[in-house]
């Protein structure tokens, strides 16, 4: 089990701003195949590309990861607590301007 989808998430938000992941890379200060790795899920983003990545996206960090969390990334007794808290945190975070 991966934790947490943070490469599929930051994929997601790439194709929705309709960058390409050179131009995401760039924009980043990183290789292009290090974007790819992390997008695959073969690497973690370190915390410096995760704001770096964050900031080129122009989405807060807690966004990002938040997103990112999946059920199997919650202990079985905070599921429901998740669950409710989810969608009305992303929701702030989406209408959050800097």
């Amino acid at each position: 089990h991966e934790i947490m989808n943070i490469g599929e998430t930051i994929l997601t938000l790439r194709k929705e701003q309709g960058l390409s992941q050179k131009e995401l890379a760039q924009m980043a200060g990183m290789s292009a195949n290090a974007l790819c790795y992390i997008e695959k899920g073969y690497s973690f983003p370190s915390k410096d590309n995760i704001k770096a990545i964050c900031h080129s996206l122009q989405v807060p960090v807690g966004y990002l990861l938040l997103k990112s969390l999946t059920d199997d990334d919650i202990p079985d007794d905070k599921l429901p607590v998740f669950k409710v808290l989810q969608k009305p945190l992303l929701e702030l975070f989406e209408n959050h301007e800097d």
